[in-house]
């Protein structure tokens, strides 16, 4: 187009130094020469100079351009710093506020050069902001779905705004599957009659030259298409990947040479994934898109998964359908990992304004019961170590709920599955308790699924222990490509009639509907959710679901896993997390409704304020986290909140304010932007306090 930037970067924000293959590209559209414009940063001065340093460090013979909107009457107009743009011809807008942007630049001289560059206009995070007209000033998805636009940035909604106009084949949004944006585009879109829109994801950039455009980083970008449907009821989605290409002429995708369509033996699931992650979470979309991708097309074509806003009492669904015959699924398996392509998926979201009786089932979790009638009085036991190393105060409660057996011993989520059996048969032999091996792992459980007999043992047991290791190994087994196994209906069959259900270490995590499956607390806080292991973060994962108390993390003490615990449970808005101390057992009933802490040290009981959550901005905020820790013989009961004490308080007071001085020290080895945290005793023994904790994330644009 005329009076348009010859091309532009639009990047998702959180651009790693590290990325050579996005500042490569940036150096062959530039030529190697580029100006930096920190307008939008609160630290103009500070984050100018660093992003400078990366660039000469990428070879780059670059330079700041000082402007923000104090100066911008001055620089703005003045011709020697215009003919200094127009010399040196491409330019790169830092992240911040994208506001500061377009106040500093609306209707001078200087945007009118830069709209002339013969070169390259890049921007990361505001910086891509600004690229498309109208734009997005703020607002979460949720927000904008359940409020819908607003003009006051003191209320709860989507704030629109003017852009720049670079790029004018669309509506652009930045850090968009880390942030679960999807909401607030859409919305976006509707409102400002835009049919087109660009969902650029972190470290990710779309890279434009005239009408041809692709997608270089480390994830990808989601396309929205509302050209032939508008609103929220029905679009189509498509999410372009690494080396994939568009058509911005014709908005047609044209995937990477690698992609290819997933073979038969590459099918990964047959069934919907019942989600209880929340939707607009990070990398929920991108996780169920891919779920889809693997998919068994004649089984499986359809899934959906929710988000809640507690302050209203709405329920918000995502569903995306695979058409036969219209969407493509496509894969390439290089070494780094699976890649994906998914092109033209419907898409809709609803809302709904749940009932009293309905409001009450989503704030609480509800255990997946596999097709069986609940037994409220049957037990749960959550080991925070593994039985064959912990202290034996440890195993007292669980022997006695076990009695002589029989019990099944499930060695799934060991890499050494045989083995990890016969060490936990021998200990329970040791006490007494009959035990066997059930023999199941992923690589036969197409062969016990057809052993009639051996399910009916299964489902008479008096017990399972599932042994410590893998968790999301052992999720891959029971929910085998996304179907409920024949061995974990049996499983819940047994459990319906009495059977304690015993799961150690890893396996615990396991049994909960969010699984915690990797990622330290520094991490967690740091860089929030990740969508898998191989990536920087907290890996969260679909769990069983057998424990509905909230989400379970292990080890606690040792592994300094409060901070990842908290970080989970409000990603994914569950109220609970239950964190287990070493050596210690939490013995739940009631679906996990009913806590008791045995063992050694007991639990630390985590409840959120899902209403103090400050998620998808450049910090993690959180406030009026209550942290409980329950000792040996205390009790919890999560539907009325009643705590039972009969440990001795001064013990669990001290256990509590060493994980909070553990945090602190966690939280204390970030540098730069703002971050503390502050705990707040609440009972007079000590053993309840309520924590405030903000931690930076996305300092690097």
């Amino acid at each position: 187009m005329a009076d348009q930037p010859a091309s532009l970067a639009l990047i998702g924000g959180r651009l790693e130094d590290s990325n050579i293959a996005i500042y490569g590209e940036m150096h062959r559209l530039s030529g190697g020469r580029i100006l930096v414009f920190p307008t939008a940063s609160a630290e103009p001065k500070a984050v100018g100079q660093e992003t400078l340093a990366v660039f000469r460090t990428h070879g780059f013979d670059a330079d700041v351009i000082p402007l923000t909107p104090a100066n911008a009457r001055r620089l703005a107009h003045d011709p020697t710093l215009i003919a200094r743009v127009a010399d040196v011809g491409s330019i790169y807008f830092t992240g911040g506020d994208q506001a500061k942007i377009t106040a500093s630049l609306a209707g001078t001289p200087l945007l009118a050069a830069i709209r002339a560059l013969p070169g390259l206009v890049a921007g990361s995070s505001a910086g891509a902001a600004i690229m498309s007209d109208p734009m997005i000033l703020g607002g979460t998805s949720i927000e904008a779905v359940v409020h819908g636009v607003t003009d006051d940035p003191e209320t709860q909604g989507l704030l629109l705004g003017a852009g720049l106009g670079f790029f004018a084949h669309g509506m652009v949004d930045q850090h968009f599957i880390k942030r679960g944006r999807l909401g607030r585009l859409v919305v976006a879109m509707a409102r400002a009659g835009v049919r087109r829109g660009f969902g650029i994801d972190e470290n990710t950039a779309l890279l434009v030259e005239g009408t041809t455009a692709r997608v270089c980083g480390e994830y990808g970008v989601m396309l929205v298409d509302m050209r032939h449907r508008g609103g929220l009821g029905a679009f189509r989605l498509s999410y372009l990947d690494d080396g994939d290409g568009l058509d911005l002429a014709r908005f047609r995708p044209q995937p990477g040479a690698a992609k290819r369509r997933v073979r038969k033996r590459e099918i990964a699931y047959r069934a919907p994934a019942r989600s209880r992650r929340n939707v607009f979470g990070a990398y929920t979309l991108y996780d169920l898109m891919a779920r889809l991708v693997l998919g068994d097309p004649a089984s499986y074509t359809r899934d959906q998964a929710e988000a809640f806003d507690a302050r209203s009492g709405i329920n918000v669904t995502v569903e995306l359908e695979r058409q036969p015959r219209r969407s493509k699924g496509l894969i390439a398996t290089p070494e780094s990992g699976l890649r994906m392509s998914a092109l033209d998926f419907r898409c809709s979201i609803t809302r709904e304004h749940l009932s009293a009786t309905r409001l009450a089932d989503r704030i609480g979790s509800r255990a997946r019961t596999f097709g069986m009638t609940p037994n409220p009085e049957a037990r749960i036991v959550l080991l925070g170590s593994s039985p064959l190393t912990a202290a034996p105060a440890m195993l007292e409660a669980p022997i006695a709920l076990l009695g002589a057996g029989p019990v099944g011993v499930l060695a799934a989520a060991s890499a050494d599955p045989a083995r990890t059996a016969a060490e936990h048969l021998a200990l329970l032999a040791r006490h007494g308790v009959h035990a066997i091996d059930l023999g199941v792992t992923i690589d036969n459980l197409d062969y016990v699924e057809q052993n009639h007999d051996l399910l009916e043992d299964i489902a008479g047991l008096r017990g399972i222990l599932f042994c410590g290791g893998n968790q999301i190994r052992l999720v891959e087994t029971l929910l085998h490509r996304g179907e409920e196994s024949a061995v974990l209906r049996a499983i819940a069959r047994a459990h319906a009639q009495g059977a304690v259900l015993i799961a150690a270490s890893g396996a615990a995590s396991a049994l909960s509907g969010v699984m915690i499956a990797g990622g330290s607390s520094w991490e967690a806080l740091r860089y929030g959710v990740s969508s898998d292991t191989g990536h920087r973060g907290l890996v969260i994962q679909e769990g069983i679901g057998l424990f509905s108390g909230g989400i379970v993390d292990q080890n606690l003490i040792s592994g300094n896993r409060l901070g990842r615990l908290v970080v989970a449970c409000a990603e994914e808005s569950e109220r609970f997390g239950i964190g287990v101390f070493e050596d210690s057992a939490v013995v739940a009933s009631h679906a996990g409704s009913r806590l008791q802490a045995t063992g050694a040290r007991g639990f630390l009981l985590v409840e959120v304020d899902v209403t103090a959550l400050e998620l998808q901005s450049d910090s993690f905020v959180a406030r009026g986290v209550r942290l409980t820790v329950l000792g040996p013989g205390d009790t919890a009961d999560l539907a009325t909140g009643a705590v039972t004490r009969e440990a001795p308080a001064e013990a669990a007071a001290a256990l509590l304010a060493r994980l909070v001085a553990d945090l602190a020290r966690e939280v204390g080895t970030t540098r730069g932007a703002s971050h503390g945290l502050r705990a707040q005793p609440h009972d007079l023994e000590g053993a309840t306090a309520f924590l405030d904790l903000e931690f930076p994330r996305d300092e690097s644009d």
